[in-house]
């Protein structure tokens, strides 16, 4: 048997600085587009006799609804034909159980979140909730 070098094997300490900050970077982006989801401008309806939910799902689509009635997912604007379009594609894609939040501005009339919830009904989603704001 032949003896060994006198040295020891160490492990490359530049290509895990680089992992690290690959990582850094990765977290930071996934971040800032989870914020862009929710649309600010919306001020949602107050529900005096709800209790505040704190846990979300780990993937929902999140329906922005303003005063008008226009709608947004992560602040693109589409209309009913494309939010049916999109649950099509989620649909085939085996998210059958997927839940849909619909955030609607205060002021928006209820028919137009009507509209919507028949969106999501005829394409056989049920999980649906509406976002309120608790008061205390």
């Amino acid at each position: 048997m032949r003896k060994r070098s006198g040295t020891e094997g160490t492990t490359p300490v530049a290509s895990l600085i680089d992992v690290v900050f690959l990582l850094i970077i990765f977290f930071v982006v996934t971040a800032a587009a989870e914020k862009e989801v929710v649309d600010k401008s919306i001020k949602l309806a107050q529900a005096k006799y709800a209790n505040a939910v704190d846990r979300k799902p780990p993937s929902q689509i999140t329906i922005n609804v303003d005063a008008e009635g226009d709608m947004n997912i992560a602040k693109v604007p589409i209309s009913k034909s494309k939010l049916s379009r999109i649950l099509q594609a989620e649909w085939k894609a085996g998210e059958r159980d997927l839940p849909i939040l619909i955030r609607a501005d205060a002021k928006t009339p209820y028919r137009y979140v009507d509209q919507i919830q028949q969106v999501i009904k005829d394409n056989g989603f049920i999980r649906v909730k509406l976002a309120a704001e608790v008061t205390q």
